[in-house]
C-alpha cells in the first residue's frame, strides 16, 4: 500500500483522494502516513467501503459501479488523484473506468493504476496454475502498451511506470498451492456429493501434510528471488502514473 502512495512523491501533493475498488478501507488508512493532510474517499461495489467509513477508514465512502457514480460525484467533488489497484481487471469494461477517472478528476489531475502483468513469463511457466489470472473474477488483462492506449484515448498521459518494483513475491508458492488443490480438492464444492467418503477425507489430509515443506521452500524462493525478478517480464504487476491532459 505505501509503495502505491509513493509513487505520487514529487509529482503531486494531494488534498482529496478517491481510491477506486477499495474495499475495506485499507488503502486509504495506510496512505495517510504519506500524505497526512489528505481526504482520502473510498468507492467499491462491496458494503465493506461502508464499514470503512464508520471505522474512520476514509473520510467518505460510496457504494456502487464506478461508471454509474462518476457523473454524481464530479457535481459535488472533484479529486486530486484517483487509484485503482488490481481493480481494473475485476471489470466488465475498463475503458469506462478510465473515462468514468476522468469525469472526478480535473485537468492537471493523476490517476494511478496497478495490475497483474500479463506479459510476466510466470505466466507462461505455471499456466492456468498462475495465480493472476484468477478465473473468472480477472475478466482482463491489460498489457502496458494496451493501457497505454486506453489512457491517451481518455485523454491521460502516462507520468511514470513501476514495471519491476509492483512485483509480489507469490507466485511459487500460490501455483503450487493451486496445484495441490487441484490434487486434493475441497470437499464442499457444489457438484461434489454432500457426504465424502473416508478415504477421500483421508486422501486429502496426507496431501496437504506431505505439501507443507514444499510449500514452505516455494515461500522461501519467492522471497529469495524477489529482488531479481523485479524487472519486466518476469514482475507479475505493474503500476503506472498518469496524467489528465485535456
Amino acid at each position: 500500500y505505501l509503495a502505491r502512495a509513493r509513487m505520487l512523491l514529487g509529482h503531486v501533493k494531494p488534498s482529496r483522494w478517491l481510491d477506486v475498488g477499495g474495499g475495506h478501507g485499507h488503502f486509504c488508512l495506510l496512505a495517510r502516513d504519506v500524505f497526512p493532510d489528505a481526504a482520502f474517499d473510498g468507492l467499491d461495489l462491496s458494503s465493506s467501503v461502508l464499514e470503512a467509513e464508520k471505522k474512520g477508514w476514509t473520510n467518505r465512502s460510496y457504494r456502487g459501479l464506478f461508471p454509474d457514480l462518476a457523473e454524481q460525484i464530479s457535481q459535488s467533488e472533484l479529486y486530486d488523484v484517483v487509484s485503482m489497484s488490481h481493480y481494473l481487471e475485476h471489470t466488465r469494461d475498463p475503458a469506462l473506468e478510465i473515462e468514468a477517472a476522468g469525469k472526478v478528476l480535473p485537468k492537471g489531475g493523476h490517476l494511478l493504476i496497478e495490475l497483474p502483468d500479463p506479459e510476466s513469463r510466470f505466466g507462461k511457466i505455471f499456466g492456468s496454475f498462475w495465480i493472476p489470472w484468477f478465473q473468472p473474477q480477472h475478466q482482463h488483462f491489460l498489457s502496458a502498451a494496451n493501457l497505454q492506449r486506453i489512457l491517451q484515448a481518455n485523454n491521460f498521459e502516462p507520468v511514470s511506470w513501476q514495471r519491476g518494483e509492483a512485483h509480489h513475491p507469490i507466485d511459487i508458492m500460490f501455483s503450487l498451492g493451486l496445484m495441490v488443490t487441484q490434487i486434493a480438492r475441497p470437499l464442499d464444492l457444489p457438484w461434489l456429493p454432500t457426504k465424502s467418503g473416508w478415504m477421500r477425507k483421508l486422501f486429502n489430509q496426507i496431501v496437504f501434510i506431505v505439501a507443507i515443506p514444499f510449500l514452505i521452500i516455494s515461500r522461501i524462493l519467492d522471497l529469495a528471488l524477489a529482488p531479481l525478478l523485479r524487472r519486466p517480464g518476469w514482475a507479475n504487476a505493474y503500476r503506472v502514473l498518469a496524467i489528465r491532459v485535456a
